[in-house]
């Protein structure tokens, strides 16, 4: 019975930092490295 219940501690622990980092909100790790990757794109090719 605890290795039941430690492994769904594990599945959902798992399922919270995948949304955490590659959701699809605009608060994912992901989104907002994105945002930050194309902000300096664009500062870059802006000045010469």
């Amino acid at each position: 019975m605890k290795q039941i219940i430690i492994m769904m501690a594990m599945v959902m622990l798992g399922v919270a930092l995948f949304t955490l980092i590659a959701g699809r909100d605009e608060g994912s790790i992901l989104n907002v490295m994105k945002g930050i990757w194309e902000q300096e794109i664009q500062i870059r090719t802006g000045s010469p």
